[in-house]
């Protein structure tokens, strides 16, 4: 007769075997973490930059429509007020293109017969009230149009809508380029191309052209 054997058990894990193990996944967590926060931001910036093609093109259009002439960031007549997203909307299949994702409030309203508004995509403050051909920019290549901007609280006058290069200055806050891109924005040129422009390129305004009539 065999005698009876027990089977031996199973040694589990000690102490110090599983905080070696939470040790090892907290450092691959943190290495892994900041890795796809960056891939998240880049995707983030590749759709924003989409955006502002698509803003670009458009306004080439416009401009093809109306005998070559920019489009105006604010439109005035003795009854009302719109904005330069109201003439471009034509040329655009839906609203998603005045809003960043990588805004915090990425969000797009127009206040009605209002110089003011909700977006995170602005456009150059210069051309507001004034017509200026497509020709009268020697260097369209360097010419900005669109940029990332804050988004503005439209019930305060906030304006996300647009950006002001009188003075060299980036920042979020009102009438300014916001370099919410890995410490820069996404720009738009009166050529149609886009591209990231790093924040201290952009306040020193090299190899940029902030178009002002005045």
């Amino acid at each position: 007769m065999r005698a009876w054997q027990s089977c031996p058990r199973a040694r589990g894990f000690t102490l110090i075997e599983l905080l070696v193990v939470i040790a090892i996944i907290a450092i691959l967590a943190a290495i892994l973490f900041p890795v796809f926060a960056r891939a998240r931001e880049n995707a983030r910036k590749s759709n924003c930059q989409s955006n502002i093609k698509q803003l670009a093109m458009a306004q080439l259009q416009y401009a093809q429509d109306y005998d070559e002439m920019v489009m105006r960031a604010i439109y005035r007549d003795p009854v009302s007020t719109y904005l330069w997203s109201r003439a471009l909307s034509p040329y655009l299949k839906n609203t998603g293109v005045y809003k960043c994702p990588s805004s915090a409030n990425h969000r797009y309203t127009e206040v009605s017969g209002a110089d003011r508004g909700y977006m995170s995509v602005g456009y150059n403050w210069a051309l507001a009230d004034v017509d200026v051909a497509l020709s009268q920019f020697e260097h369209p290549t360097e010419i900005v149009l669109f940029g990332d901007t804050y988004n503005g609280d439209a019930s305060a006058g906030y304006r996300g809508y647009e950006f002001a290069m009188t003075a060299a200055r980036m920042c979020d806050t009102y009438e300014a380029l916001s370099a919410r891109h890995g410490d820069g924005a996404n720009l738009g040129f009166a050529d149609g191309h886009v591209k990231w422009v790093p924040r201290n390129t952009i306040n020193a305004k090299k190899d940029l052209r902030f178009y002002a009539p005045w």
